[in-house]
């Protein structure tokens, strides 16, 4: 009776399904493979187009609609018969994505206050791929005023629910006082010495000498986009991210050998912002 059945299925065209198989990756993208049964003269019929649903096409009893055809395979059988492998990429649940996976890649010489290690991070996402190419902005908040800067992309809190690792320390902007704010100062102080030291009338009193050091500055911006690869696949982008610390200097910061003077980048505080 079942050898039947299937026969007549194939005699009017249909295709029979044998088994299904399904593996995930590490990012927890999921592939389903479906093997059917068809006659040899029905392939160009019955053979799906990339990016066909799993839904429109698949003979199971469970449709997935995140699912499309990704890649197809015919194997000859003898009478008359061929094998049709569908290999479907997606997620087989309704909604929501699956976390993120995070690694560390030991790399010389990349480590600022941190180890010297990348972090790398494998997910998938349905945003468009520009939103982590287009990089982004840093805000200062300088008191009375912002100043908004562009940058790489940031590493950001998480990715997909899943918590990234914290920067080693507070992302940070440190400079010298410019000209409008030594002034200040300077004025502040005289002021206050003539309050301590009032003169007479007809006395003169000369104002402070203001000198104006070199301007030194440094950033360290945390973990930032240093590489990135993506592919898509089916409905997703499967993103794999790279992150590595971030600092620059003026020359002052530097040993002769180029390496980062940590005693004085630790010591330098006139204006800080962090960000």
């Amino acid at each position: 009776m079942a050898a039947t059945i299937i026969n007549t299925a194939l005699n009017s065209g249909q295709k029979i399904l044998r088994k299904v198989q399904r593996s995930s990756e590490v990012d927890g993208l999921v592939t389903l493979t479906e093997t059917y049964i068809i006659r040899t003269q029905d392939i160009a019929s019955l053979d799906p187009d990339r990016n066909t649903t799993h839904a429109a096409f698949s003979g199971s009893a469970i449709k997935y609609t995140r699912m499309l055809v990704e890649t197809t395979k015919i194997e000859p059988m003898d009478g008359d018969l061929s094998e049709l492998q569908v290999t479907y990429v997606g997620l087989d649940y309704s909604s929501g994505l699956p976390p993120a996976y995070i690694t560390a890649v030991g790399q010389p010489g990349v480590g600022v206050f941190g180890a010297n290690a990348a972090v790398v991070v494998k997910y998938i996402t349905q945003d468009s791929l520009f939103d982590v190419l287009k990089g982004g902005n840093v805000g200062l908040n300088l008191g009375s005023s912002s100043l908004t800067l562009p940058t790489k992309r940031l590493m950001p809190g998480s990715i997909n629910g899943t918590a990234m690792p914290p920067t080693p320390r507070a992302r940070e902007y440190r400079r010298t006082r410019n000209v409008s704010e030594l002034q200040d100062a300077a004025t502040a102080s005289f002021q206050s010495y003539l309050t301590a030291n009032p003169i007479g009338q007809g006395s003169i009193a000369q104002p402070p000498i203001v000198r104006y050091a070199p301007n030194h500055e440094w950033i360290y911006a945390g973990y930032i986009q240093s590489g990135i690869s993506f592919e898509r696949r089916g409905l997703f982008n499967q993103i794999e991210e790279q992150f590595t610390e971030y600092f620059r200097g003026t020359d002052i910061f530097y040993q002769t050998d180029g390496t980062i003077d940590f005693a004085k980048v630790n010591a330098f505080s006139e204006v800080n912002f962090t960000f």
